[in-house]
Order: structure tokens, then C-alpha cells, then sequence
């Protein structure tokens, strides 16, 4: 089965939203001096670290804190970056997924892998990083296909 991506939901807009105020809610926890501020990675990337170093144990969670730090960060990449919340599928199965420049470069991020890779090797500090590089590749990617005459195929 080749990917596919579609329009997730109401229920799993729902979700992505709900797993948002748990991040405004794990930074109150986590980074006190960000509670009561508009969520920013900076933030996300302050509780994080902070909850890393609490060493968790407890696999529901951890599974908790993944999915809303990465929904969170999914949300940056859709609003600052200009990405859109889809399900994608393939032959290993079906996940939420941020999507841009379709039949451009199909850029596609898995905010929850993102986020439990790094979980898994225990790093930090790496939201901000992430967001940039990514903003910054997307848009060489869309500066390079919109200099492209319509007429050279190569």
C-alpha cells in the first residue's frame, strides 16, 4: 500500500485539541514560570526537560506526556509553518500525522514519533531546534518548486 494521507476527523480534531490544554496544563507543572503564558516551545521545551529529569516510569504517563507535548508541537508546524493535521496510512497502519506542499514535497511529520524518539534517548531542549529547522526546509522546499518555470520538467 503506497501512503495516503486524509482529512482527520471531527473526533480526532477533538482529540489534538484536547491533548493541547494538557500541554498548557504540563507546563503549569513542569515550568511554573511559564504557567498562565501562550504556550511556546520554549516553554514545552522547559517542561520537558523538567519532566525527564523527574525519571518516569509509569508507561500511561509517559504515554500522556508524549502525546501532548508532540500535539503541541504538531500545532506549531501547522500554525507557524503552514502544515495540515492528516491521518496518513500505509502498510504499517494509520497515524496523525502534518502535512504540507502536497505533489511538491510532501513534507510529513509524526508529531508523536517525533517526540517518543527523543523520549527514548532521554534528549532535551529539542522543540525550538526542531521547529526552525523544519520551517526552514519547508520553505526551501516551496522557494525551490515556485522559481521552477511551469514549462521545465527538470
Amino acid at each position: 500500500m503506497e501512503q495516503k494521507v486524509s482529512p482527520p476527523t471531527d473526533k480526532e480534531r477533538a482529540w489534538v485539541a484536547s491533548q493541547i490544554e494538557v500541554a498548557s496544563k504540563f507546563v503549569e507543572a513542569f515550568s511554573p514560570p511559564d504557567a498562565g503564558q501562550p504556550l511556546t516551545l520554549a516553554a514545552l521545551d522547559r517542561s520537558f526537560t523538567a519532566w525527564l529529569s523527574t525519571e518516569p516510569t509509569d508507561d500511561q504517563l509517559v504515554n500522556g506526556a508524549i502525546n501532548c507535548v508532540s500535539m503541541a508541537f504538531g500545532q506549531f508546524l501547522v500554525d507557524g509553518v503552514g502544515l495540515a493535521w492528516v491521518i496518513a496510512s500505509d502498510k504499517q497502519g494509520s497515524d496523525l500525522a502534518v502535512h504540507g506542499l502536497p505533489g511538491k514535497g510532501d513534507v510529513l511529520v509524526y508529531p508523536a514519533n517525533f517526540v517518543a524518539k527523543r523520549w527514548e534517548r532521554r534528549e532535551t531542549n529539542f522543540l525550538e531546534a526542531s521547529y526552525k529547522q523544519i520551517a526552514e526546509q519547508v520553505q526551501a522546499v516551496a522557494q525551490a518548486d515556485a522559481g521552477k518555470p511551469w514549462w521545465k520538467f527538470w
